[in-house]
């Protein structure tokens, strides 16, 4: 798993803490989620920045790849985590009992393939083409279907796996092909440094929706904890409606350098899910995912 050294350094005081209480404990206790920069968690981080999320009950866990969530929940490090339905997918056999609490959005452009080269480029290659992603995350998935859709599969990949605060900041060499699938606020710093989008979940055929995932038996416990979470996240995405720019101010800090007109932009990269409709909630169980406990 992508447990690297800046992620280590931000959970540092919180395994600290864990090795001294341990994972379980009363109802008291904060409800520890983990959350990764995607633009479609910030309004957990605002609620985190402005201290309502611990008047909730709740802690926020701040990591920088998609994968290290499941990780810290399958090995109770925390209670939740804010991630894809792929993630959760691709360690559902470590995550027994793990349901989604209350969708978040859907990626409409937002996750991206990039390269240095144009598709056509791409078809034409008969050198290896290096593809940098976070394995066990959506990635691998948008990048299966990208292969399909340009008719790649016969091509010879070599993987790179890698964070994405190490992937931003590769830099575009016409020695060597690549492909690179990333995320917004990733993506931002990548195509600043050359490495342009060629497709994104927009175009590409395959449904990315974003939750909150905890277990079962902490969705009964807690349950008015959660349904006032939700009503605060709501209330948090509001405020972004309000005054983006204000928005913006306060969680500037987790958006990995992205400027204001960055941020804006990759917003419409997504569409907010607070009242999903039958044709998510139908596509998410056929993926064989629970979603009898959402809120």
């Amino acid at each position: 798993m992508r447990l690297f050294f800046r992620g280590w350094l931000l959970l540092l005081p919180f395994f600290l803490s864990a090795c001294f209480s341990g994972h379980s404990g009363s109802d008291a206790k904060p409800i520890k989620i983990a959350v990764n920069p995607w633009i479609g968690y910030t309004p957990f981080m605002y609620l985190h920045a402005t201290g309502e999320l611990e008047k909730l009950g709740f802690r926020l866990v701040l990591v920088s790849s998609l994968g290290e969530n499941a990780n810290l929940l399958s090995n109770h490090l925390v209670d939740g985590f804010a991630a894809t339905q792929y993630e959760y997918l691709n360690y559902k056999d470590e995550l027994k009992g793990i349901v989604p609490v209350f969708t978040i959005d859907r990626s409409n452009g937002a996750d991206k393939v990039h390269s240095n080269v144009d598709i056509a480029t791409l078809q034409k290659s008969d050198r290896p083409i290096h593809v940098y992603m976070e394995f066990g995350s959506c990635n691998e998935d948008i990048f299966k279907s990208f292969v399909r859709a340009y008719a790649l599969k016969k091509k010879r990949f070599v993987y790179h796996h890698d964070p994405q605060s190490v992937i931003k900041n590769l830099s575009a060499d016409p020695g060597k092909p690549v492909i690179v699938v990333s995320y917004e606020p990733f993506s931002t710093a990548l195509q600043k440094h050359g490495i342009r989008e060629v497709a994104s979940s927009r175009n590409l055929d395959i449904l990315i929706v974003d939750a909150l995932f905890a277990s079962v038996s902490d969705i009964r416990r807690r349950k008015a904890r959660f349904l006032a979470l939700k009503e605060a996240f709501w209330r948090a995405k509001r405020e972004l409606d309000k005054d983006p720019r204000r928005f913006y101010g306060t969680v500037r800090n987790f958006l990995e350098g992205q400027d204001y007109a960055s941020f804006q932009k990759s917003l419409g990269g997504i569409r907010w899910l607070e009242k999903p409709g039958p044709d998510i909630i139908d596509t998410l169980k056929k993926q064989g995912i629970d979603t009898g406990y959402l809120l």
